[in-house]
């Protein structure tokens, strides 16, 4: 039973990173533009953060992309290159 832990223990701390990072970076958007973006609204490929929302927000984000890039490599330390 005990490797069986293990092997659910990898998943959860996998999990939680995920989650963390989502939180990290809705709120680097959030000090940098003022809009509340959903964790559900992000996926990460590649280094590189697509957001789904409105196009007035895709063009807020755009603007602000360099200050949004450096919120999120002083909170966290995974490498993040672009936002589309």
């Amino acid at each position: 039973m005990k490797s069986i832990g293990l092997f659910f223990d990898k998943f959860k701390n996998t999990a939680l990173k995920e989650i963390k990072k989502r939180e990290v970076i809705c709120g680097a958007i959030y000090e940098a533009t003022g809009s509340k973006i959903e964790e559900k609204d992000i996926s990460i490929k590649d280094c590189v953060i697509t957001i789904s929302g409105s196009q007035g927000l895709k063009s807020e984000l755009f603007m602000k992309k360099k200050v949004i890039l450096d919120q999120i490599s002083k909170r966290s330390s995974e490498k993040i290159i672009d936002i589309r």
